[in-house]
């Protein structure tokens, strides 16, 4: 049964170790688990999950597996029999294992070992009370998920860390390095020091509105304020369009049109190290790239939409596009401007991952 639940785990992603494996069965040896249910969840979980991205894996293959058993339940005797396992058979048996299954998602049912009678997925209709579901309620850790207020301050923070650090003989106190260093010195303290880090970020956020965009108007709203309410950033600008950005730019969500700016003058204004943020769909019909709209502000004519994102670009190196809707995989009326605008701006999801690509690459210019 432990080495089942080893293969089960990987099947449903979580990708544990045979040295994270042994390491779980030693802590089983010194009865950290308390031989219940949740001790063993508890204990199982702070070994193999090493990432919070990996939690709702975890509780779902764990909920599976052991779902016909109530949480402080008394381990199966199968998992209580450990002690009697010598570690070095039970490693070996696992290589051997290893070496000839091919683990993968697809590998699902034909891992799902059940050797001790324990009710497994669909073996049963169910009934009893769940062994994670009882505890906690499920929260999405993953990183492709659309984010939150909190996420998206510290997607902002994200910033200032990779930002470039003054040029100053002063030093300050690193307690992230002195932490990694007295671990690598055996816990002989080292205390590590890094030059101070400074806000010299300069943010041109633009924002689409309406339309297609409403049904994402709260998570603009939580990217505006956490972008407004930021203190990494030494300087915010936002605008606003419909679609795609022209030659005038509104400062309002409104788009009354009462505080425009002219996209020449913005750009006049603010040299190449700004970084832009445009978010957006994406999604449009074709003439709102090919065609123009007046610039009111200039009282002029303007220009189309796909020259003054290029102008964008052009000026402004280090530009991404946000987007909260996924790549689409065909190409269509609706769907060719995702991808010409793809082509021409660096595009990301607006979720957890794509932010911090986005970002990454806002800073970097790479990948």
């Amino acid at each position: 049964m432990f080495i089942d639940f080893f293969f089960f785990l990987r099947s449903h992603g979580i990708r544990v170790s045979i040295g994270e494996w042994l390491v779980l069965l030693d802590g089983m040896h010194k009865n950290l688990h308390c031989n219940t249910l949740h001790g063993f969840y508890i204990l199982c979980r702070s070994i193999v999950v090493r990432n919070e991205s990996e939690y709702d894996l975890f509780d779902v293959a764990f909920d599976e597996y052991f779902h016909n058993l109530p949480p402080q339940s008394t381990l199966p005797k199968e998992l209580q029999q450990l002690n009697q396992i010598d570690i070095i058979d039970l490693e070996m048996e696992l290589k051997d294992q290893m070496n000839t299954m091919e683990i993968d998602s697809s590998d699902s049912e034909d891992t799902n070992i059940n050797s001790t009678g324990l009710q497994m997925p669909g073996s049963a209709s169910g009934g009893g009370r769940s062994s994670i579901r009882g505890r906690r309620k499920f929260r999405d850790f993953r990183k492709d998920n659309h984010l939150d207020t909190r996420q998206f301050q510290m997607a902002f923070r994200l910033l200032r860390n990779l930002s470039t650090q003054n040029d100053t003989s002063e030093l300050e106190f690193d307690i992230d390095q002195t932490i990694k260093s007295t671990c690598d010195m055996g816990g002989m303290l080292k205390v590590e020091y890094r030059k101070p880090r400074r806000n010299s970020i300069r943010v041109l956020l633009f924002i689409d509105s309406g339309g297609s965009m409403s049904g994402y108007a709260r998570l603009c709203s939580e990217l505006f304020q956490a972008a407004t309410a930021s203190r990494h950033l030494k300087e915010l600008q936002t605008y606003y369009f419909h679609n795609c950005i022209y030659s005038a730019i509104d400062k309002e969500p409104t788009l009354s049109m009462k505080k425009g700016v002219s996209l020449d003058q913005l750009i006049a204004q603010c040299n190449e190290k700004y970084r832009v943020i445009i978010v957006g769909d994406a999604e449009m019909h074709p003439y709102e790239l090919s065609g123009s709209e007046y610039d009111w502000v200039a009282n002029k004519p303007g220009e189309p939409g796909i020259a003054c994102l290029k102008k964008i670009k052009l000026h402004f190196p280090h530009t991404i596009w946000l987007n909260p809707t996924p790549m689409p995989t065909v190409h269509d009326a609706w769907t060719d401007t995702h991808f010409e605008i793809a082509d021409l701006i660096d595009m990301y999801d607006l979720t957890l991952q794509g932010l911090e690509d986005g970002f990454k690459f806002l800073l970097s210019g790479r990948k």
